[in-house]
C-alpha cells in the first residue's frame, strides 16, 4: 500500500492533466480485470458470477494545483513521524490506494464489486458524470474522502450566484455626479453577511453563505459603473435552490445570476445496509454530515457513505499530509465492509 501511495503521489495529476496517476493506476491493474475508460476515468470490475448486488468504491487521483506556499516538493513523497507528505496524499489518494488493496483482496462471492478512479472531482464536468452512462446500476457506494474514518451519512449541496451591483461610472474628482457601483456592492454584501438561513437540517444543521469574490473598476481615478460578486452557498435539504435564490434576491440590489444549482444534498438512511457494514468493519465512527462537496452529489438516488483516511481540514493545504497507519487500517476496514456487504445484502 505504502509503495503504491508513493507512486500516486509522484504522479503529477492536477485537474484535467491526470495522465501520470492514470498510467499508475494501469500498471497498479495490469490488466487483471476489465476496464472501462473515458476520458481519465477508470473503472474496474470483479464479477463473483453469482446474483447478487453491485457495490461501487469510488475515489479520485486529481488534485489542485500546488501554491508557492508548499516548503518540500509537493510530487516527491517524503514519510516523515509516520505521515506522508506530499500533493493529494490527503485528497484523496490516500484513499484510493487504500481501496485499490482493498478491492484486490477482498473476497467477492456473490454479486460484483466495482472500483472507480475518477478524474476531475476538483473541477467537474470530465469526472465521473462522464464515466457513469457506461456503468451499471449500483446498490450502494462507499465514496473515499478524508473523514478520519468517521462516517458522513449526509453532504450538502452547492449553490454558486453571480451577483452584478450596478451604478454609474464617473470621474473621481466629481463623486458626487456618479452613483459608485463599489458602495452598491458593500451594502448588498452586508446585508447577505446578516441573512439568517435558519431552517435547521437534522443533521446537517443550517446551511451555510459565503461571499468569496468580488471586483470593480479599472483605474483609480474612474468611479465604477459596475462591481461584481460571488455567492457561495452550501444548501442542506432543508432549503431548495430556488428558496435560496429568492432569499439572496430579495436581500440585495444587485441582479443575481445562478451560475451552478445541479449540485443537490445527498443523505443515506440511518438503516442503510451499507452503513451498518462500514460501522461493523469500524466500530466506534462517529456518523457526520459533510459539508464539502465530493462526486458523492453524482450518486443521488443511490446508499453510500463518504467514508476515507486523512483528515478534511489537511485538503488542499501547503504541505499536505497523511497519516500511513490510517490509511494501512483503511485497507482491511473497506475489505471488512466490502465483504459484509456483498454477503449481506440482498
Amino acid at each position: 500500500m505504502i509503495d503504491l501511495l508513493e507512486r500516486l503521489v509522484r504522479a503529477r495529476s492536477p485537474s484535467r492533466e491526470e495522465g501520470p496517476a492514470v498510467e499508475v493506476f494501469e500498471s497498479w491493474n495490469a490488466g487483471r480485470f476489465p476496464v472501462a475508460a473515458e476520458g481519465n476515468n477508470r473503472a474496474i470490475c470483479r464479477d463473483s458470477g453469482q446474483p447478487g448486488p453491485r457495490l461501487l468504491l469510488l475515489s479520485h487521483y486529481d488534485t489542485v494545483p500546488a501554491t508557492s506556499q508548499w516548503t518540500r516538493d509537493p510530487w516527491a513523497p517524503t514519510v516523515e513521524s509516520g505521515r506522508m507528505y506530499g500533493l493529494g496524499a490527503n485528497d484523496a489518494k490516500g484513499c484510493l490506494a487504500a481501496m485499490m488493496c482493498a478491492f484486490q483482496s477482498a473476497r467477492v462471492e456473490r454479486g460484483s464489486l466495482w472500483l472507480v478512479a475518477a478524474a476531475e472531482e476538483e473541477v467537474g464536468r470530465e469526472g465521473y458524470e462522464r464515466l457513469a452512462p457506461l456503468l451499471p446500476r449500483f446498490d450502494a457506494a462507499i465514496v473515499g474522502e478524508p473523514t478520519g474514518m468517521d462516517i458522513a451519512t449526509a453532504q450538502n449541496g452547492l449553490l454558486v450566484l453571480d451577483c452584478v451591483a450596478r451604478g454609474r461610472a464617473g470621474h473621481a474628482a466629481r463623486p458626487q455626479l456618479a452613483d459608485n457601483a463599489v458602495y452598491a456592492m458593500c451594502r448588498d454584501i452586508l446585508a447577505l453577511e446578516s441573512l439568517d438561513l435558519d431552517r435547521v437540517h437534522p443533521l446537517a444543521g443550517r446551511s451555510t453563505l459565503a461571499v468569496t469574490v468580488a471586483s470593480a473598476g479599472e483605474r483609480h481615478n474612474v468611479i465604477p459603473g459596475e462591481a461584481r460578486f460571488t455567492v457561495d452557498i452550501r444548501p442542506t435539504a432543508a432549503y431548495t435552490p430556488a428558496e435560496l435564490v429568492a432569499l439572496v434576491r430579495a436581500r440585495v440590489a444587485a441582479e443575481v445570476n445562478v451560475r451552478s444549482d445541479r449540485f443537490r444534498p445527498v443523505e443515506t438512511p440511518p438503516g442503510a445496509a451499507i452503513l451498518a457494514a462500514a460501522q461493523a468493519a469500524w466500530p466506534g465512527a462517529a456518523t457526520f454530515a459533510s459539508p464539502t462537496l465530493s462526486d458523492w452529489a453524482h450518486l443521488r438516488d443511490l446508499p453510500a457513505i463518504k467514508w476515507g483516511p486523512g483528515r478534511s481540514e489537511v485538503s488542499h493545504t501547503a504541505d499536505e499530509w497523511v497519516e500511513l497507519a490510517m490509511v494501512e487500517a483503511a485497507v482491511g476496514a473497506y475489505r471488512h465492509a466490502v465483504e459484509t456487504f456483498l454477503r449481506g445484502s440482498a
